[in-house]
């Protein structure tokens, strides 16, 4: 069995090999007129909003949107196939392209294919480019001769319709006099279409003539996509920027989004590389810039003003300029396509959490409660396992920032840390590190300072007792702040340190787990070592439960048992 999914990916009528056992096909169209179409590009409205566009411009735009339209057309997987192997993919594209001398050079794809890997978690990318037939131009200034008017102040920025974009766009318009090209990718879904469209209307009648809104609509037809982590959406949404700013002799473009999201610490050590996000990650940034200067021929930078601020200071942001009223034309939400009519965010991603506490934090709630949550984790009973978990890491995570100091916040999220610092602003390593640092503090004191607020409103002393609140079940119990001390036995420490050989190993006859075994064997260990749902089981527990299977005859490994556990309501941490 190979241990990545593999996929073979055909891009306008390419022709490909069949590959072996095992290898899944995807063909991709996205011309007008052809009968197999299942790709929405639409390259040439946006050439038209723009006037004109390079052949190497439109050949990223087109590379972005099928990788794209790749990425969410291909499965990874149950949320129950938790190890890395079996999440992460393997991509070959097969795809024609204009500027064929550009892109078959080793040092383009090399970038483009590592630039991928890392910001979707997958195992790999490679490409195979053909030479495409000349474009018809899309308009009458569709040419080379053609030279367009850029004014001296002009600034590119990418605009979502979240919190983030909000805020950014909002103090760019209040400190400059730049006039603002917004660029938002729009895959078709109503809310988000609809939010873009609101806000800029708004920004219009604030800011007369200062904002001009570029949409690049692309995305799959007539089929629901088979991912939703949308790892890619970052490549095309900022290729689409990057070129547009191109066009008009910009060598920058502006992103907006806080650094705990940026940054996107695991919860839990378990899997780093395939569940977390790195859309807006600095070294995600860091590679693109390089890609695009290669393209550009030139130096390009990305921005992202607001990486040492938290969601909580950007809220603060808009509160600053008076922009409160703008909360509820904003969507934060991860799932908007799951949203009912009138209620534009779920209540219970990470997103939507994030953004409720930070309203608190701030004391601007008032301004994001018009009854658009369908789930209100601050009135409604917690009764679905999943709003529990997500509530109590998110809370756990600012714990875990508070009682560090800078050497043990080193020490703990080293790994995490290196790929980071190369890529941020500071003159030195340690310099680095105290901003990083002092981001994940104040988060933690602000989370904090939202819990207490929320509290106080919700949560009266002598208020009615609901025993499946929030605050009953999560903030009273404090499950948050379980450690190694909370759930491990000082009398059973010894056997947690017995190792077992590798000669042992060797004659075991390790055989992999049925569907099922793992979590059947761990139900028995959890009934042994007397842990409670939400526990935080320790690396030491876990590196015994892992010698304890391996024992049994099976080819158990610590982070399948970590993971496991994970997916049963446990969080794993590292002994100190």
């Amino acid at each position: 069995m190979k241990e990545f999914a593999e996929h073979i990916v055909s891009c306008m009528g390419a022709k490909v090999k069949k590959g072996g056992e095992g290898v899944k096909h995807l063909e991709l169209e996205h011309r007008d007129g052809c009968k197999s179409k299942n790709v929405c590009i639409n390259l040439n409205n946006f050439v038209t909003s723009i006037y004109k566009l390079g052949d190497r411009y439109k050949d990223l735009l087109e590379i972005a949107g099928y990788v794209f339209a790749a990425d969410r057309e291909s499965y990874r997987g149950k949320d129950d196939d938790l190890e890395y192997h079996s999440w992460s993919r393997s991509f070959h594209i097969y795809i024609k392209v204009r500027d064929y001398n550009f892109w078959i050079k080793p040092e383009i794809q090399e970038l483009l294919e590592q630039t991928l890997c890392f910001m979707s978690g997958d195992h790999a990318y490679k490409f195979t480019f053909y030479k495409a037939e000349a474009d018809y131009p899309t308009n009458i200034f569709d040419n080379e001769k053609f030279v367009i008017d850029t004014p001296d102040n002009l600034k590119v920025a990418l605009f979502s319709g979240g919190v983030d974009s909000l805020a950014g766009i909002i103090e760019m318009l209040e400190t400059t006099n730049s006039e603002i090209c917004l660029v938002s990718h729009q895959t078709g879904q109503p809310i988000v279409i609809r939010t873009q469209q609101k806000l800029y209307e708004t920004f219009n009648s604030l800011y007369p003539s200062r904002c001009k809104h570029y949409k690049f609509q692309c995305g799959l037809s007539h089929t629901k996509s088979k991912d939703e982590t949308q790892r890619t959406r970052s490549f095309l949404y900022t290729s689409t920027a990057f070129a547009l700013a191109k066009t008009y002799k910009q060598n920058c473009i502006y992103v907006y989004e806080n650094g705990i999201t940026s940054l996107n610490f695991a919860e839990t050590q378990d899997l780093m590389n395939g569940r977390t996000s790195r859309t807006t990650h600095p070294k995600t940034i860091g590679l693109l810039e390089k890609l695009f200067s290669k393209i550009a021929e030139e130096p390009f930078k990305i921005n992202n003003p607001y990486l040492f601020k938290t969601k909580t200071d950007v809220v603060e942001i808009i509160k600053k300029y008076n922009k409160q009223g703008l909360f509820d034309s904003s969507v934060s939400c991860n799932t908007t396509r799951k949203s009912k009519e009138g209620l534009t965010h779920c209540g219970i991603c990470s997103q939507c959490i994030d953004r409720r506490f930070a309203v608190y934090a701030a004391n601007v709630e008032n301004y994001d409660s018009n009854g658009f949550y369908l789930f209100d984790f601050l009135q409604d009973d917690l009764e679905e396992d999943e709003i529990k978990k997500s509530l109590t890491e998110y809370i756990r995570l600012a714990q875990e920032f508070a009682k560090h100091d800078i050497d043990s916040f080193y020490i703990n999220r080293g790994d995490e840390i290196i790929e980071i610092e190369e890529y941020i602003d500071g003159a030195t390593e340690l310099e680095r590190i105290e901003k990083l640092h002092d981001l994940c503090q104040r988060h933690s004191r602000q989370i904090e300072n939202s819990i207490t607020r929320m509290r106080d409103i919700y949560d009266p002393p002598l208020g009615k007792h609901k025993p499946k609140s929030f605050f009953t079940l999560i903030i009273e119990p404090r499950i948050y702040q379980k450690t190694e001390k909370d759930c491990l036995d000082e009398s059973n420490r010894e056997p947690f340190e017995e190792k077992i050989s590798n000669k042992e190993i060797e004659h075991k006859g390790l055989r992999s787990f049925k569907r099922g075994e793992l979590k059947k064997e761990l139900e028995n260990y959890i009934t042994e070592l007397n842990l409670e749902k939400y526990d935080t089981v320790p690396s030491k527990k876990i590196g015994w439960i892992t010698r304890q299977l391996i024992k049994k005859g099976y080819d158990a490994k610590e982070a399948s048992v970590a993971a496991t556990l994970r997916k049963m309501d446990y969080s794993f941490s590292y002994d100190p």
